[in-house]
Formats: structure tokens, sequence, C-alpha cells
């Protein structure tokens, strides 16, 4: 919880991630952790020595900018964290998307002998750090987790219509005893890496945060460990590789921030746009079409 809280009073806006990673550098110093950053800014990090890994990826920047030193995460009743400011007395964003994910990175490097994780910067302004990764990182991983998506209950397996993993892969993680569901997601950097040619399956969880994007936003924690045991579990049962090759896009389409921009959040709106695109409009759908 210490961590959980350290990680949401951390400000790591698009672009000024730094006193994030030089946190998360600290931390993985401590853990005894090898890591190295690239030019780009993405840390990448490796525990044990193993033929194959398991990843998990995160990325480290959020939306929100309009902090002042009166903000602070505060945990609400045991089960719920907000962030309050409270010069300006009213919520604000506590970047719940990712923190989560990059709480569960570091929670996994702590409890797994072998490891592999990735923290990718300015994911909230189109991927720019998975868009220029190092492939060759993954290219002895079994599988690549990302835990950046709302909600609960959520498997992303389709993003844009590309398929993000094996349906074997999907068999095997038994989704409906940890209460998950396959679902269709919007872009985020396991949608750039399969883009880019990630030869083994991916996925995106649902880890607990509600509104994110907004000042409104929150974190569930008990929907946090869930989607911590679902990954714990994933990560104890599959000791092989998920082979899985990316298939073409069925149709060109923009992607999400390029529809809305990293200041709108509409997932609903953006795969509407998807539906009437694929179903066979020829021209690229524009903002006006739908608001």
């Amino acid at each position: 919880m210490e961590r959980l809280i350290t990680l949401y009073n951390i400000a790591s806006p698009s672009g000024k991630e730094k006193s994030m990673l030089r946190y998360l550098k600290t931390e993985l110093k401590c853990m005894g952790i090898a890591c190295r950053q690239d030019r780009q800014g993405n840390l990448y990090a490796v525990k044990g020595r193993a033929k194959t890994y398991p990843c998990i990826v995160a990325h480290v920047d959020e939306v929100h900018r309009h902090r002042t030193g009166t903000y602070g995460a505060h945990v609400v009743a045991d089960a719920m964290v907000i962030g309050y400011d409270h010069r300006r007395k009213c919520m604000t964003g506590i970047g719940a998307d990712d923190k989560n994910g990059i709480w569960l990175c570091l929670k996994c490097l702590e409890d797994f002998m072998v490891m592999k994780c990735v923290f990718f910067i300015g994911e909230e302004t189109g991927c720019t750090g998975s868009r220029e990764a190092d492939m060759a990182f993954f290219s002895d991983c079994r599988f690549v987790l990302q835990c950046d998506r709302r909600g609960n209950s959520d498997f992303v397996t389709r993003i844009h219509g590309t398929e993000l993993c094996a349906r074997e892969f999907v068999g095997c993680v038994n989704l409906p005893k940890y209460g998950y569901k396959p679902a269709e997601g919007a872009t985020t950097d396991v949608y750039v890496l399969k883009r880019r040619g990630l030869p083994v399956s991916c996925a995106n969880i649902s880890c607990g945060y509600y509104e994110p994007h907004t000042d409104r936003e929150y974190t569930i924690l008990e929907d946090l460990y869930k989607c911590y045991r679902l990954v714990r579990h994933i990560i104890i049962a599959h000791k092989t590789v998920s082979v899985h090759s990316p298939e073409q896009e069925q149709c060109p389409f923009p992607g999400y921030y390029e529809a809305f921009g990293i200041g709108g959040y509409s997932e609903e709106e953006y795969q509407r746009m998807v539906r009437w695109f694929k179903n066979g409009c020829s021209r690229k759908p524009l903002k006006k079409d739908f608001f």
C-alpha cells in the first residue's frame, strides 16, 4: 500500500517522466534487479536467468498536469484510493492509468525469481515509447502482459481488428475462474508491440482504475488485487512460449489518439467509430460524424 500511494503522489505527465523513472531505478536497485534505459527513456528490467521469461509492461506517463503542492492520494474506507487537492478543495486524478500497472510490475519482480518488465514513456501521447522500443528484448519472452485497462473484468485480446494472442493462450488462462472475460480494447503499448511484429501472445488486462483521464479517477483496491491474482496465475501456469504471429489489420483506421487527442477519453465512441468504418464506410471518419 505504501508503494502504491507513493506512485500516485509522483507527478509524471507525458514528457516529464524523469521523477517516476528515477523512483523506479531506485526501487529496482534496492531489489538487486538489473535495468537499463534506452535513448527514448524506456526502462528495461530483467530478474534471474532463464531460457524464457514471463514479461509485463506498463507506461510511466499520465495525462494529469495541474497538480499543486497540496495534492495527495488518500485511502478511503480501506477500499478505494482517490486524489484530493486541499487548496482547491476538489478531487483530482491520481494517474492510476497506468500507475496501477507499474505497481503490478514491481510486485511481480518482487514475487518471482525470473521476470522481465518494461516501463514505457509517452503512452498517453500515442505510444511514443513502445514505437521505438528494443524489440530484441522480447525475443525470449513467453508472453507479454500489460495491465492498463479500466474496470475489473476485461482481458483484451483484440485491438482495432488485430488479434493479440493465440486461442490456446486464452483457453489456458481460465478467465472465468478469476472473474474476467475476453474483450476488445483501444490502443496501448502491447498493440504497438504486436503491430511491430511481437511473435508471442499478449493481452491488456483491467486493473481496477475507473474514470481515467478525469479528475474523478479512482482505484478500487480489491479490483487491483484481483488483477494481480490473474497475472500471478498466468505467470505460474505458462512455462512455455505462446507463439502468435501478428495479422494484418482488416482495414486501415485512425488511432485512438489521432481521433481524440490526449485530452479526451471516450472508448465507447471510438469503438462505435470502428464498427461504423468496418461496416462499409469508404472514407476516414471524422469527429464531427459522431459529436
